[in-house]
C-alpha cells in the first residue's frame, strides 16, 4: 500500500460524495490510524518478495480506531485476533472488533481522522 501510493491515490477521493472503501480483513485494519496491536496477528518482519523493508507501514485513518479482523469468527486468525483485542484493550487502545460479515459504515468522511 505504502510503495503503491495507494492512501495518496485515496486521499484525492475522500472529498467525493460517492467515495466508498471497503477492506477485508488487513484491508480493513488499514482503515484505523496505524497498525499497534494488530502486528500481533501477521508478523510484519515477514515480507514478500519484492517488498522493501524500509517502507514504513501507512494507514489510512478513516476510523479514529483500529479494527480488529476476524474475532470470535472461526477464521484460522480467530485466536490472534483474540490475543490483539486483548493486548488493546490491555492498553487502552481503542479499537474495534469485527466478525467475519460484520462491517462498520461511516458517513461523510472528508480526510482521515485525526
Amino acid at each position: 500500500m505504502t510503495q503503491a501510493g495507494f492512501r495518496d491515490a485515496l486521499a484525492a477521493q475522500f472529498p467525493r460524495r460517492e467515495f466508498t472503501y471497503g477492506g477485508y480483513s488487513a484491508g480493513a485494519c488499514v482503515a484505523g490510524p496505524d497498525l499497534r496491536g494488530i502486528d500481533l496477528m501477521d508478523d510484519p518482519a515477514v515480507l514478500p518478495d519484492g517488498y522493501s523493508s524500509t517502507a514504513a507501514p501507512e494507514c489510512l485513518g478513516l476510523v479514529p480506531y483500529r479494527i480488529v479482523p476476524h474475532w470470535r469468527s472461526g477464521h484460522p486468525e480467530s485466536d490472534s485476533a483474540e490475543n490483539a483485542a486483548a493486548h488493546l484493550a490491555e492498553h487502552g487502545s481503542a479499537h474495534r472488533c469485527l466478525r467475519d460479515g460484520e462491517a462498520v459504515n461511516v458517513h461523510d468522511i472528508t480526510g482521515p481522522a485525526a
